[in-house]
């Protein structure tokens, strides 16, 4: 499956254990080829166990915010591929919104698998990206441009209704928005000036046609931009 030499140590990481149980289960259902090194709940948490687990492949949520307020989404996976640059990286997630998934691209995500596609092709992801080949779940892909497999950290090339008229960072500050987070949490969150985070919600919701926040939260709930 890949030039790895005995079995491929694997670091798991989710907020929800359910989740994080099943991958284990489906891992190690595998044979003796995987093996499960270390696990994590939370961004903060899978970077400080990373440091002391040598691992061949990290899989892991995209959204696992905490109290403390660490880093989820984009701006810890930005982090986590600046930090550990050759890590090949599996993001598992149920958002399928075009601008978010592009964004996991174009910051180096090697694969992105949908949770709803886990049993089916979570060992299809593992062989590709332990060969260095990117990918991409087939219900996701369809989601965000057609059939077209990208390469990590390239542009994505999106179409479609409204999730891809909003830029990769509105979409991002939507999600959080709704996820419950204010306008300084988020711009404390991401590093910029709560005037910008206010700047881009208040574009997003102009792009979208909406007038309430009830309405930018129900859309985040219908795209999947709630985890």
């Amino acid at each position: 499956m890949s030039n790895i030499r005995g079995p491929l140590r694997i670091v798991i990481a989710d907020d929800h254990p359910v989740v994080l149980l099943g991958i284990k289960t489906l891992l190690q259902g595998h044979g003796s080829g995987m093996q499960v090194v270390g696990e994590a709940g939370g961004s903060r948490e899978l970077l400080e166990l990373l440091p002391e687990c040598e691992c061949d492949l990290l899989i892991t949520d995209y959204s696992m915010p905490d109290a403390a307020g660490a880093e989820d989404g984009l701006a810890w996976l930005k982090r986590l591929r600046r930090e550990y640059p050759d890590l090949p990286v599996i993001v598992m997630t149920m958002i399928h919104n075009p601008a978010l998934v592009r964004g996991m691209l174009r910051v180096g995500v090697n694969g992105v698998v949908g949770k709803a596609a886990m049993t089916s092709e979570l060992l299809l992801a593992i062989q590709a990206v332990t060969s260095g080949r990117p990918y991409v779940s087939e219900h996701v892909r369809e989601a965000v441009a057609g059939n077209a497999v990208p390469e990590p950290g390239a542009e994505f090339a999106v179409t479609g209704d409204d999730p891809s008229t909003l830029s990769r960072r509105e979409a991002e500050i939507v999600r959080l928005y709704a996820s419950g987070l204010s306008i300084t949490q988020i711009a404390e969150r991401v590093h910029r000036s709560v005037k910008t985070i206010s700047q881009q919600k208040n574009s997003a919701m102009r792009k979208l046609g909406f007038t309430s926040n009830s309405q930018l939260y129900e859309y985040a709930r219908l795209w999947g931009l709630l985890t």
